[in-house]
């Protein structure tokens, strides 16, 4: 009988508060999309992988590939039904006074997304 020798990755500390860092972000978007896409199935899965891909690994590649991914409705002031043109990944990232054309770090991608989900975590109502 053969044996197959697997190496286990060692994650580290930090990489642990890393992940858990990502992961609860992740929730507060799903939870903020959630509660403004009440009547449309929204795909969270593809969302989630995206976004998980970007804030594991931030590489200006990943960023390309992104960037335009909607994250969250828009809603104009005085109204209660978002704008057809939802808030992208590089509309939030440039929101927060980043530049929305090189891939912006972990850290500010992290503040970022806690952002977007603080501020448009409900409709504005009229």
């Amino acid at each position: 009988m053969t044996h197959t020798h697997r190496t286990r990755r060692t994650v580290s500390a930090a990489d642990h508060a890393t992940l858990l860092e990502i992961a609860d972000v992740l929730d507060e978007v799903a939870a903020c999309r959630a509660e403004l896409y009440t009547d449309a199935a929204v795909d969270e899965g593809a969302l989630r992988v995206a976004l998980f891909t970007l804030l594991d690994k931030p590489t200006q590649e990943t960023w390309e590939k992104v960037r335009e991914v909607e994250v969250v409705p828009a809603y104009l002031p005085g109204l209660t039904t978002p704008s057809p043109l939802g808030l992208t990944l590089a509309d939030i990232v440039y929101a927060c006074g980043l530049p929305d054309v090189v891939c912006p770090s972990r850290a500010a991608l992290l503040r970022a997304l806690r952002r977007v989900v603080d501020e448009h975590g409900a409709p504005m109502q009229g």
